[in-house]
């Protein structure tokens, strides 16, 4: 696992230093610095999923659209509900005036494309977001991954969608697996071993699985777990960056669900195909 860059213009957004070595895709994973939120929410909250003012969150995503010299509207946002549902921005979509689009956006945790000029985005604050890049198909994809997403196999759902629509292969992919929960602060309870098992997740492993025996409950590494599906789907282990990054541990860098519970803020990863 790797520490990510910081981005060569903006201290508080990072990337990863492979993906960052492409010229034909712009990425970022932003931090909860460099915004205009406050109090627990401080400061460049950018999910909706608070109580933190809509003003802010507007405030703090145009910041960023500011950053890239684009429109918030060039920033596809899902709803996400914690499912598996993957969505194809394609023309049709992007001709959809905003309340539809904003409707066909919720309840999807997946998106893919292969237009360019748009960021695909997830949001998290302790789930795992990963970033695609197929460089023969040249298309892209943005994940959010949280246990249940995970155990209900979005990723395999992603490529999938991605192999159909753009007839991409997972050997020319490139992937970044960002900032989340480490599998130390990250402790379930046996309703999640259960579903995950029973969805052919093997837990046998310590890299992946370990058991508190103070509490009886076990803590898993959702990052590893994403990690070993993509290359069990074919992903080359040299094109997958996994950044050791926790945001549970790093307070003053990221927000954190399970840290700061219902006032939580929420971080954004996008990717974007560049014209």
């Amino acid at each position: 696992m790797k520490k990510m860059l910081h981005h060569p213009q903006y201290n508080n957004l990072l990337q990863f230093e492979q993906l960052s070595r492409i010229n034909e895709v712009t990425h970022f994973s932003t931090t909860r610095v460099g915004g205009v939120s406050d109090g627990n929410y401080s400061s460049f909250n950018m999910g909706n999923f608070s109580d933190d003012s809509p003003l802010n969150i507007y405030e703090n995503r145009k910041l960023l659209a500011h950053m890239f010299y684009m429109n918030m509207s060039d920033f596809i946002i899902p709803h996400q509900t914690h499912g598996t549902r993957v969505l194809k921005i394609d023309d049709e979509f992007l001709n959809l005036d905003h309340t539809t689009s904003i409707e066909i956006m919720y309840g999807v945790d997946s998106v893919i494309t292969n237009i360019k000029d748009k960021f695909l985005c997830v949001n998290t604050a302790d789930c795992v977001p990963i970033i695609i890049f197929d460089r023969k198909g040249e298309a892209i994809a943005a994940i959010h991954a949280g246990w249940k997403g995970t155990s209900g196999r979005i990723v395999e759902k992603t490529i999938s969608a991605m192999q159909n629509a753009y007839n991409s292969s997972p050997q020319d992919m490139v992937v970044g697996i960002g900032p989340s929960i480490s599998q130390q602060n990250y402790e379930v309870g046996e309703e999640v071993i259960k579903e995950m098992e029973a969805n052919g997740i093997d837990l046998s492993d310590d890299d992946v699985c370990t058991k508190n025996y103070n509490s009886s409950k076990c803590h898993i590494n959702l990052k590893e777990i994403n990690r070993r599906k993509l290359i069990n789907l074919g992903v080359s282990e040299k094109n997958i960056e996994t950044t050791e990054l926790c945001t549970y541990d790093n307070q003053e860098l990221f927000f954190s669900a399970r840290r700061q519970t219902v006032h939580s803020g929420r971080m954004l990863t996008g990717i974007m195909l560049n014209s």
